[in-house]
C-alpha cells in the first residue's frame, strides 16, 4: 500500500472499488435456507449464487485487485483545517434546569398498568363471545379454545363437546386471560410514556386499512363462499393488510404535496403491489404453492356450485387469476382514494390510542397463534382469527385509554441524599 501511495500524486485517494459480492453471497444464502425449507430448485440457484458471490469477493482480496484512484476535489473546494477554541462546557449547578434529570420526567405508576389490564380484560371477550353466540357456538365456545393454549387434550375434541361448559376449561380460560391481561396492562404502563407519536396518515393506514380490508373480505367470503373462508389463515391475511396500510400511508405521505387524490392512489397502487408478499411468503412456507392465496381472493367474487377443495385451490386457473387481479387493483386503488378524501374529515389518533390498537392486537395474536400452534395445531383451525383479532383490538384501546388517564408521578433527579429530593420538591 505504501508503494502504491509513492507512484500517485496527492490529487487522488486510494479507495476500495465497489463491488456487488456481499448482495450476491447474500442472496445466495437465502435461496439455500429457501431451498431447505421448500424447493429443490432454489437449493441449485442459491449454491450457485453462492460460489459466484464468494468468488467475486475473494477476487477482491487479491494483490493489486479491490481498489482504485479517486480524485480530490480541488483546493478550492476542500475543507479549511479546524482551528482549536480552547473552552469548556458550562458545568450544570442546582436550580439550573436539566440538573441531575432523569428521563422520562413522568411516568404512570406500576398501578395504571394494572388496572389497565383488568379493564381490559373484563372488555376483550365481548367480541368473542358475540362471535360464540351469532355462530351458534355458544359463548363457551370461545373459553374452551382459549384453554386449549395449554391443555394439548382440547385439540381431539369435536365441535360439540367444545360448545359444552366446563369447570376445568373455565378455570384454566380465565388464569390464561387473567394473567396475560396483567402482564400486558404492565407493558403498556411502562411502554407508553416511551413511545413516540404516530403521524396522523400512519396512524389511520396502520389501524383503519387492516380492519376495513379484513372486515370486507370476511362478509365477501362469509356470504358468497364460506367454505373457502374456512381455509384463510387469518393472522397472515391481517398481516397483509398492515403492509398495505403502512406503505398507503407512507407512499401518501411523500407525495401528499402533489395532490391527495393522487397521492392516495399511488399509496393505494404501492400498498397493492407490496401487499402479497406475507400471503406469499406464507403459501410457500406451508406447501400450498403461489397460485392458493390468489384463488382464495378470486373466491370473493366467484360463487361455486361444488366449494373447490384444497388441490383445486393450489392449481392455477386463468380465470380465478384474471378475477383476483382486477378485485386486487379495484380494492387497492378504492382503498387508497377513500383513504386521501376521508383523511382530512377524521381527528388525529393521540399516540398512545393508536399504538394501544396496534401494538397489543400483534403481540398477543402472535402469542396465541404460536403457542396454540405448538399445542394444539388442530384446534388453532377452529379459532376464527378475524373475531379474535378484534377482541385484541379492543383489549389495546381500552387498556391505553386506562393507563393514559391515570395520573402520572414525577420521576426524582438522580443523585443520593434528602437534599435532592426536597430540592425537587420544592421546584
Amino acid at each position: 500500500m505504501n508503494e502504491s501511495h509513492s507512484t500517485h500524486d496527492s490529487s487522488t485517494v486510494d479507495m476500495p472499488q465497489p463491488t456487488a459480492a456481499p448482495l450476491v453471497l447474500a442472496v445466495g444464502i437465502v435461496l439455500l435456507a429457501m431451498g431447505v425449507a421448500t424447493n429443490f430448485a432454489f437449493l441449485v440457484v442459491g449454491l450457485i449464487l453462492f460460489v459466484v458471490g464468494l468468488g467475486m469477493w475473494i477476487s477482491q482480496l487479491l494483490p493489486g485487485r479491490g481498489h482504485w484512484r479517486e480524485s480530490r476535489v480541488d483546493a478550492a473546494l476542500r475543507p479549511r483545517p479546524v482551528t482549536p477554541a480552547p473552552g469548556e462546557v458550562e458545568r450544570l449547578r442546582r436550580g439550573m434546569p436539566g440538573y441531575r434529570l432523569r428521563l422520562p420526567v413522568k411516568v404512570h405508576p406500576v398501578s395504571a398498568g394494572i388496572k389497565g389490564g383488568l379493564v381490559g380484560g373484563l372488555v376483550m371477550p365481548i367480541p368473542a363471545l358475540i362471535y360464540g353466540w351469532l355462530s351458534g357456538h355458544g359463548i363457551w365456545w370461545p373459553v374452551n379454545l382459549l384453554a386449549g393454549m395449554v391443555l394439548p387434550g382440547i385439540g381431539g375434541m369435536n365441535a360439540d363437546e367444545l360448545e359444552q361448559f366446563r369447570p376445568t376449561f373455565f378455570v384454566v380460560g380465565t388464569v390464561i386471560h387473567g394473567v396475560v391481561s396483567l402482564i400486558l396492562g404492565l407493558i403498556y404502563g411502562v411502554l407508553m410514556p416511551t413511545l413516540p407519536n404516530l403521524r396522523k396518515p400512519l396512524a389511520w393506514g396502520a389501524l383503519l386499512m387492516p380492519l376495513l380490508w379484513t372486515a370486507v373480505s370476511y362478509v365477501a367470503l362469509g356470504a358468497v363462499n364460506p367454505g373457502v373462508r374456512a381455509g384463510i389463515e387469518w393472522p397472515w391475511f391481517v398481516a397483509s393488510q398492515l403492509v398495505f396500510g403502512l406503505v398507503a400511508a407512507v407512499v401518501f405521505m411523500v407525495l401528499e404535496k402533489r395532490g391527495r387524490v393522487a397521492a392516495g392512489l399511488f399509496g393505494g397502487a404501492a400498498g397493492g403491489l407490496l401487499m402479497p408478499l406475507p400471503a406469499l411468503l406464507w403459501s410457500v412456507a406451508t406447501r400450498h404453492g403461489i397460485w392458493y392465496p390468489v384463488n382464495l381472493l378470486a373466491a370473493m367474487a366467484t360463487h361455486y356450485e361444488v366449494q373447490p377443495t384444497a388441490t383445486a385451490l393450489e392449481q392455477f386457473h386463468a380465470d380465478w387469476f384474471v378475477t383476483a387481479v382486477a378485485i386486487h387493483v379495484i380494492l387497492s386503488f378504492a382503498f387508497g382514494l377513500a383513504f386521501a378524501l376521508v383523511l382530512p374529515l377524521i381527528p388525529t389518533i393521540p399516540g398512545p390510542f393508536a399504538w394501544g390498537g396496534l401494538l397489543m392486537p400483534l403481540l398477543w395474536t402472535a402469542l396465541s397463534y404460536g403457542m396454540m400452534g405448538v399445542v394444539n395445531p388442530v384446534l388453532q383451525e377452529r379459532v376464527d382469527w378475524p373475531w379474535f383479532v378484534a377482541s385484541q383490538f379492543v383489549f389495546g384501546i381500552v387498556a391505553a385509554i386506562v393507563v393514559v388517564r391515570s395520573e402520572e408521578i414525577h420521576i426524582p433527579p438522580a443523585g443520593k441524599g434528602l437534599d435532592n429530593r426536597a430540592e425537587f420538591v420544592a421546584n
